[in-house]
């Protein structure tokens, strides 16, 4: 049986357009580096999970350089967190 790995935020916020504002920050970090994140959102909570598909599900560099990125804008929105 493969492991996978993942690097995991679980994040709430105050509202659901705070989550959703958080989340188009992600996607356009994501966009530029490449590398996007599985997300699951449900209302105020949002997941994001980060893996390198095609290195068998593991963490890589790629996934390291979308959490520095993440990590940068949990700072800048600090706010909007629940």
């Amino acid at each position: 049986m493969a492991v996978e790995e993942y690097l995991v935020y679980r994040l709430k916020f105050k509202s659901f357009s705070h989550a959703a504002e958080f989340l188009k920050r992600v996607a356009e970090v994501a966009d530029r580096l490449g590398h996007h994140p599985d997300v699951e959102l449900k209302y105020v909570n949002l997941t994001l999970r980060l893996t390198t598909h095609d290195a068998g599900n593991k963490i890589t560099e790629k996934d390291r350089r979308l959490a520095e990125e993440i990590e940068k804008i949990i700072a800048e929105m600090r706010d909007y967190f629940a």
